[in-house]
C-alpha cells in the first residue's frame, strides 16, 4: 500500500484545503491509489484517469478540484510527477505555485482516523460516495420534487435497502439516523425543516 502524502506551502484561496497530510485509502479510482485527508472534512487526492493528479472533494473526473499536477498519464502516484501544482487563484485563475510542494510522510497510528478511513471505505463500497448514486437515491426519496425529505421517508428507504440486502444491517439504526436527521436539519439551533 502506498503511504501517506502531505502537501504543504499553499497560501491564499483553498488553503485550508490543499494543505494537509492524506492517508492512503487502500482504495483505487481510475486504477490508481486514492488519498483522504486526515482533516475532519473529507478532500481526496486521486487520478481523473486522464492526465492529471487532482485534490478535491469529491472522488469524480476532477473537473472541479482545489488543485491538479499534470502528468503523462503513466504515473503510479503524484510523487512520481514532476511540474508545478497549478491552483485557482482568489481572482478565478488557474496558476501554477511553485510554493507548493508534496512529500512522503508517515503513516498514521490514530486508531479514530483509522476507524473513520475504514467508514469511509465502507460507504464507498455501498455507493454512498458516488455523485450519480447520491442524487438517484435523492430523487428517490425527494418523489414529488420539492426538496423536502421527513425522517419517515428516510428511514423506510433504509429499511428496504436492508431488508434487500443491498446495505448491511448496522446501517438499521433508527437513533443514530434520528440523530444524524436532526443534526443536518438545524442551522443556528434552529429547524430547518416545516
Amino acid at each position: 500500500m502506498a503511504g501517506a502524502l502531505k502537501i504543504q506551502g499553499r497560501k491564499g484561496r483553498h488553503e485550508q484545503f490543499i494543505n494537509g497530510t492524506f492517508e492512503p485509502t487502500g482504495q483505487q479510482h481510475n486504477g490508481r491509489s486514492v488519498w483522504v485527508a486526515r482533516a475532519v472534512e473529507p478532500v481526496y487526492i486521486f487520478h481523473t484517469g486522464k492526465a492529471r493528479w487532482v485534490v478535491s472533494k469529491r472522488l469524480d473526473d476532477g473537473a472541479q478540484c482545489y488543485t491538479f499536477r499534470q502528468d503523462d498519464g503513466q504515473s503510479k502516484d503524484p510523487l512520481s510527477v514532476q511540474g508545478p501544482w497549478v491552483c485557482c487563484d482568489a481572482d478565478g485563475q488557474w496558476r501554477a505555485d511553485p510554493k507548493v510542494s508534496m512529500t512522503a510522510a508517515p503513516a498514521s497510528n490514530d486508531k479514530f482516523l483509522q476507524l473513520r478511513m475504514s467508514l469511509d471505505g465502507e460507504l464507498q463500497k455501498l455507493g454512498l460516495t458516488d455523485v450519480d448514486t447520491l442524487k438517484s437515491m435523492w430523487k428517490r426519496l425527494d418523489y414529488n420534487g420539492n426538496n423536502i425529505v421527513s425522517l419517515a421517508e428516510i428511514d423506510k428507504m433504509v429499511v428496504e435497502l436492508v431488508n434487500g440486502g443491498q446495505w448491511p444491517s448496522w446501517l438499521n439504526n433508527k437513533p443514530a439516523l434520528m440523530r444524524a436527521y436532526k443534526k443536518t436539519t438545524l442551522r443556528d439551533g434552529k429547524s430547518r425543516c416545516g
